[in-house]
């Protein structure tokens, strides 16, 4: 992952530097400070001590310990103490313009919030606002050599902190992980590295050095691919996108010959993995390189220049795998349809490799499968990290909480390095890994932790066989060159020995595609522990390889209580169903649907044509969808039954109805309950007449304004909740929304809280003049992502309903229904609720 100074090194100055703030209390004295020369902290109880920004300074500056420093210092050993002064002297280069763009992007506000938890100017608020004016005013005075820490405590806005005690042993507990936890770890793999050489004494280690360029002619092209899919680029949100891909083929190969895609990281570039494309080309592989234009260089100039207010899309952890699968599917056509492709691809042997935010990718295409449970749990706490990784990661967290399948079977062998996505995958989704796979990782990562994010996965992967492949003192960048893959990263994140890093990576990943892809068994030692300990004999960085690790042995060499559960308790699995519902409708011929008669355009009562909308057009085309499915062997009958915001999910639940149309709000916390793919994504605003809009201003607390939304619904919670000064009037039964729309209308409430959808549609229903209505805010104040409700414990019918809405004829109800409301206002919405 190609990070950069501006972003990684701001990011790192609030979750790290910032916490210097703290860091004194590592081991029970928490500090905190104020914009004077001293200032008060408030540690537990009654307990308030003063410390003098000027003894911390001359600490910093000397190592000496002086004044009133020397009270807090009796509480820090050496190593405490050894830790502490290069942090104070550290100096953060990002002028008052970078500073504020990034405090003020949702990564920063994250990452100062993430301090605030510990660092508070008020006891039990979050002290964001005062850490964030003060990292800008130190940055606004700092010269060109930029701030320090010392500098943010004199500018902090307030005359003291409050510390948070939990915060502290967070604080203490992630810095464990980085230290003690961390040297537990790397001494455990290095013992099961001597355990593993000590049963490997015969094997010939006299081999070839396959870090050398091997004997083909590489010649290089780039082709640009489009694909038809939605995702967030510098220019926007857009479809239809295309991306370039640089080819590396081998010259005068005796045959087709296998392909490996490499997936760059996040804020990187394609050309930054030149060094391995050709290398790997020289031994005879067709090397791909494709720009993931969402999360490249351009994309993270452009957010850093304020052209964007997305760091990473969410859709990007959908899109990216998606890629590599389409252009997959793009030499497939070039193969079929090129003599010369045909000659120079072997679309059975395909691998991947990917760094970084690329080896998330290349992972879910092995097989990982996002897990939304384990990201909540992960992102939604309160509980404080200095896991830069688990900030990307937890932008997925606002993907639609829906399964997706993002693998891809063409992809028989992956390659992940200095990885990141345990809280996207956990172990229940990295176990679902089916494929060889080799990761490699350095001890001394900080960017993404090697502990959590890389060793821990290694843990819970059950595919055979299994690489980790570990640099002793290796950073993120350590298996890239010098001059490559790093860009503008201050060098006390790239470390030192990158050459011989390199070097390492590229002999691993010829000899584990050449023993994996291609199959040669002559390539098997050196994956061995005994090879990566003979090669490093004498050099500057050791490289260590192991096949297998548990988290008892990590355990085993800690000395304490673990701060980090390395493998979590596996979720409790949902009992399948006593009879699958298409084994019903095959004994019945009963297609059992429930849809809503108050629910324009789902499902609404027309006084010339019945019950009608897009519900009831999907229920005939799902009647004859599965009719097809029998081919005649069963006559399937639809049963349609109505359904209320009230009884929907206990009849899907009950077992009354196989299926329940209308607009579903796609949630996590319904028990029984499975949805299906999107079917129409929307927002919530306020509805109100343009002579109340004014007194409708959702900035402030709508104190006094009469506010109506639908009993029991998600928005009722979220008016409660962001609104509880509003006068809220509860609207409820079939008639509940026109109802509410009709009093907005005539003026007897100031507003009404709703779907965008909905509220547009009835509005139309009810023949209401829109020229006096009108949505405040601009953005919606939620996002609702719409889709089926269905059993949970039936995989069978999920998936048949997910194939069901796949199909063109799906398409034309939801399309005759729902598309005259897929406008500017729902692309607008859309483009929102992606990017939050």
């Amino acid at each position: 992952m190609s990070l950069f100074k501006h972003l990684l090194t701001g990011t790192l100055a609030a979750t790290l530097g910032l916490t210097g703030l703290a860091l004194e209390a590592i081991l029970g004295q928490p500090p905190a400070v104020s914009g004077a020369d001293e200032f008060t902290i408030r540690a537990i109880g009654p307990l308030v001590f003063t410390l003098s920004v000027d003894s911390l300074e001359t600490f910093a500056e000397t190592g000496e310990v002086t004044g009133d420093f020397k009270l807090f210092a009796r509480f820090l050993n050496d190593e405490a103490l050894a830790g502490l002064q290069p942090m104070l002297q550290k100096r953060f280069p990002l002028d008052v313009v970078t500073v504020s763009n990034l405090s003020y992007s949702p990564l920063g506000r994250d990452a100062i919030a993430n301090v605030g938890k510990i660092v508070q100017s008020t006891h039990g608020e979050n002290g964001f606002y005062a850490l964030r004016a003060a990292v800008i005013n130190a940055a606004a005075k700092a010269g060109p050599e930029g701030w320090t820490l010392i500098d943010v405590m004199r500018e902090f806005p307030a005359d003291s902190i409050s510390i948070n005690v939990r915060g502290l042993l967070d604080l203490q507990r992630e810095l464990s992980i980085y230290l003690s936890y961390n040297r537990a770890a790397v001494q455990a793999i290095r013992d099961q590295a001597t355990a593993e050489a000590a049963g490997q004494s015969g094997l010939d280690l006299a081999l070839p050095d396959l870090s050398e360029l091997g004997p083909y002619a590489v010649e290089q092209t780039t082709v640009t691919v489009t694909n038809p899919a939605l995702r967030q680029t510098g220019q926007g949100l857009t479809v239809n996108y295309d991306f370039d891909v640089d080819v590396y083929l081998p010259q005068n190969t005796a045959g087709p010959a296998p392909i490996v895609i490499v997936s760059h990281g996040f804020g990187a570039v394609k050309e930054d993995f030149v060094f391995l494309n050709q290398h790997l080309a020289s031994h005879g592989y067709v090397v791909l390189a494709p720009d993931h234009v969402g999360s490249d260089l351009s994309y993270r100039e452009a957010y850093l220049g304020g052209r964007l207010n997305t760091l990473l899309s969410p859709i990007e952890f959908i899109n990216r795998p998606q890629e590599i699968s389409f252009l997959i599917d793009e030499l497939e056509q070039l193969v079929a349809s090129s003599p010369d492709w045909a000659a120079r691809l072997d679309l059975s042997r395909i691998a991947a490799i990917g760094d970084s935010l690329g080896s998330s990718t290349v992972m879910a295409l092995a097989g990982a499968e996002l897990n939304q449970a384990n990201l909540a749990a992960a992102c939604d706490g309160d509980t404080f990290t200095l896991n830069f990784a688990l900030y990307l990661e937890c932008r997925a967290r606002f993907l639609p909480p829906k399964s997706f399948d993002l693998s891809d079977p063409r992809i028989t062998a992956v390659i992940a390095a200095h990885n990141m996505g345990s809280a996207l995958y956990g172990p229940e989704g990295i176990g679902q890994i089916d494929v060889p796979m080799l990761m490699v990782t350095g001890s001394a990562d900080i960017t993404s932790p090697v502990v959590t994010e890389q060793f821990a996965p290694f843990i819970w992967l059950n595919a055979e066989p299994r690489y980790l492949a570990l640099l002793q003192t290796g950073t993120h960048f350590s298996s890239k060159p010098a001059g490559e893959g790093a860009g503008d990263v201050p060098s006390f994140l790239m470390g030192e020995h990158r050459d011989v890093g390199s070097r390492y990576y590229k002999g691993m990943t010829t000899a584990f595609l050449g023993a994996h892809l291609r199959g040669q068994e002559q390539y098997l030692p050196y994956l061995s522990a005994a090879y990566a300990k003979a090669i490093s004999a004498g050099q500057p960085m050791v490289f260590d390889l192991i096949t297998s690790l548990s988290e008892a042995q990590v355990n085993a060499a800690y000395p304490g209580t673990p701060p980090v559960a390395l493998v979590p308790p596996p979720a409790t699995p949902v009992p399948p169903r006593d009879q699958s519902v298409l084994a019903a409708i095959a004994r019945t011929g009963e297609l059992r649907i429930a849809m809503r008669r108050d629910a324009p355009p789902f499902g609404y009562i027309d006084d010339t044509v019945g019950w009608t909308g897009y519900c009831p057009a999907l229920a005939v085309a799902l009647q004859d969808y599965l009719q097809d499915k029998t081919q005649g062997t069963v006559t399937v009958e639809l049963v349609e039954l109505p359904s209320t915001l009230g009884d929907r999910y206990d009849l899907v639940r009950d077992g009354q109805v196989y299926l329940e149309c209308g607009p579903n709000s796609v949630r996590t916390d319904v028990e029984g309950i499975e949805f299906s793919d999107l079917i129409f994504a929307t927002g919530s605003h306020f509805l109100t007449t343009l002579d109340n809009a004014p007194n409708v201003n959702p900035a402030l607390s709508l104190a006094g304004v009469t506010v109506g939304v639908l009993a029991n619904s998600t928005n009722e919670s979220f008016l409660q909740e962001r609104y509880p000064a509003a006068t809220i009037t509860r609207f409820e039964g079939p008639t509940g929304r026109a109802d509410a729309i009709a009093a907005v209308s005539s003026g007897q409430i100031a507003a009404f809280l709703g779907d965008d959808l909905l509220t547009r549609a009835e509005v139309t229903q009810l023949g209401l003049p829109s020229q006096n209505l009108t949505l405040v805010p601009e953005l919606p104040l939620t996002c609702e992502y719409y889709s089926l409700a269905l059993p949970s414990n039936d995989s069978q019918w999920i998936n048949t309903i997910n194939d069901f809405l796949a199909t063109s004829e799906e398409a034309d109800a939801r399309v005759a229904w729902l598309g005259k409301f897929a406008d500017d206002n729902s692309l607008n919405t859309l483009a929102y609720c992606l990017n939050r």
